[in-house]
């Protein structure tokens, strides 16, 4: 009995322990070693606004700014401007004092008065007359070098190159006319070379054949002695300067005759100490006189409103700017665009803009030129653009404002849009999304994506309204 007994307890210990096993394999075990089957994310392709915009910062500032200073230092004489005065292009802001620049120029007046007298016309006009006299001694010695058979052709031959020149450079001469002058030439040049040839056999022999006495015989003898090609060269030398100085001779004789001894035709070269240059000196002292006067006078380069103004009443100033100008009535936005942002901005994107004066008034505008070079802000590189805005009414815009600024890179409205997370990236720039089919089946379809902002992207083709798209899958437990 005690044996029994013995055995029925061993027995119901085993039986406990395959039960607990049982448990453990049932509720624990066996569930670790199921797969959960995932759940498909999906989403509807509906119909929406996306909007694509860059943040910025900017200020407000004149369309049109300069600051202006006189060109020589001085003493102020007069102001006419003060701050806030609106101006109109040419208008005299101020001036410097005068006085001794004037005098300059009544004494340098009063030295050409005299260079200019009856006396003076008198002895310009005998010096042309002793000009052509040189010039006709120059010719006379030239043509005896040359004789002046040859003298004749080669003046002959000047005049019928400039001929066929000035008629080639005419467009309305005929084909007949510019012939006749070509044969002109040539028939000059051919009198010429025949010139030459009777030059040498000719004259040569009848006008440089000397008779001399031979220091050993004693005897007398004859000898040809042609002028050398330097000495021709230089008689024409003389001959052409001559030439030129009867022309300058007279030309200065008659500017002292017509009173206009300064006038721009009437400049000429001459040398030092001569009456010409003192002339010449005497008109540039003038000319430098009322220049110096003219620059006493600080004129308005635009039109605007007076924004500084750095000069008084008696104040000594150098070259340093006195006034400012600026045009307030039309200012320009400046504005500040991240540099990873440059390849969505472009000129005529409109812009929405946010003054600190005016946080609840929404300002529009449109960018109208992006800088070429980036600038250092705060240590950070920025695109720089600048945008005209519309002048809003009921709020008064100041130079120098700060804003918040939204420049709209791309909009679409009314249009198909899908999450992002549907997308599939096929190749860069290349999409497709997985559609739900009504029995459950995914179908890869390539589409043309527009617009995408951090959370939607536009699709052009070929989905519709109301498809269904996989935005992924979520695991179970």
């Amino acid at each position: 009995m005690k044996l029994n007994i013995k055995l029925l307890i061993l027995v119901l210990i085993l039986a406990a322990a395959a039960g607990g096993g049982y448990y453990y394999y049932v509720n624990t075990y066996l569930p670790a070693q199921v797969t959960p089957e995932p759940v498909l994310q999906t989403a509807r392709v509906r119909s929406g606004d996306i909007v694509i915009s860059l943040a910025g910062t900017g200020n407000l500032l004149p369309s049109d700014q300069v600051s202006v200073g006189f060109s020589n230092g001085g003493v102020v004489a007069e102001v006419h401007v003060a701050v806030g005065d609106v101006v109109e292009a040419g208008q005299l802001l101020a001036k410097l004092d005068d006085t001794s620049l004037r005098l300059q120029l009544a004494q340098s007046q009063l030295n050409l008065q005299a260079l200019i007298s009856p006396e003076a016309i008198i002895e310009a006009e005998v010096a042309a007359l002793n000009a052509e006299t040189a010039l006709n001694e120059a010719l006379e010695k030239l043509q005896l070098l040359i004789s002046p058979a040859v003298w004749k052709a080669e003046t002959a031959l000047k005049a019928a190159q400039t001929e066929l020149e000035r008629l080639k450079a005419d467009s309305s001469t005929s084909a007949e006319t510019l012939a006749a002058a070509q044969q002109a030439l040539a028939d000059a040049q051919f009198s010429l070379d025949k010139a030459w040839a009777s030059y040498q056999t000719v004259y040569v022999p009848a006008t440089f054949t000397y008779t001399y006495i031979d220091t050993v015989t004693r005897e007398e003898v004859q000898g040809l002695f042609p002028p050398s090609e330097v000495d021709i060269t230089l008689a024409r030398a003389k001959a052409d300067s001559a030439e030129l100085a009867l022309q300058a001779a007279r030309a200065y004789a008659e500017q002292l005759k017509l009173g206009q001894p300064c006038s721009e035709e009437s400049v000429l070269t001459a040398a030092e100490g001569t009456l010409q240059s003192k002339l010449e000196q005497a008109c540039l002292n003038i000319a430098a006189a009322e220049l110096a006067l003219e620059k006493t006078s600080l004129l308005a380069p635009i039109s605007g409103t007076v924004i500084s103004l750095n000069a008084s009443l008696g104040q000594s100033v150098g070259t340093s700017p006195v006034v400012t100008l600026a045009t307030l009535d039309q200012l320009l936005l400046r504005i500040y665009i991240e540099e990873t942002d440059l390849a969505l901005l472009k000129v005529d994107q409109d812009v929405q803009v946010t003054f600190d004066a005016y946080p609840d008034q929404l300002v529009s505008g449109r960018v109208m030129r992006i800088e070429p070079a980036l600038q250092t802000v705060d240590g950070t590189p920025v695109v720089v653009a600048w945008a005209a805005l519309e002048n809003p009414a009921g709020i008064q815009l100041l130079s120098g404002m700060a804003a918040e600024v939204e420049v709209i890179a791309g909009e679409a409205k009314n249009t198909l849009l899908v999450p992002l997370q549907a997308l599939r990236e096929l190749a860069p720039g290349s999409y497709a999304v997985f559609v739900v089919q009504p029995d459950g089946q995914l179908k890869l379809t390539p589409v043309t994506v527009g617009l995408k902002d951090y959370a939607n992207a536009e699709i052009l083709s070929p989905l519709k309204a109301g498809d269904v798209v996989s935005t992924g899958t979520v695991e179970t437990k």
